[in-house]
């Protein structure tokens, strides 16, 4: 698999885990990200900061 195909991959998941921050909560993003093998630190961040998210 090319970066690139991943790096879509992974930001196709966090978004999904965003939209579920705000449905559900960060503990069920939080499962979410991580049962998709989100690495823990963008996890963090994406949570935890999130004013630091990509546009």
């Amino acid at each position: 698999m090319s970066d690139t195909r991943y790096n879509q991959q992974l930001a196709i998941q966090v978004d999904k885990g965003i939209e579920l921050l705000a449905q559900m909560g960060a503990a069920n993003a939080w499962i979410y990200m991580q049962s998709k093998q989100v690495p823990r630190s963008v996890i963090l961040r994406v949570l935890a900061y999130p004013d630091q998210r990509r546009q």
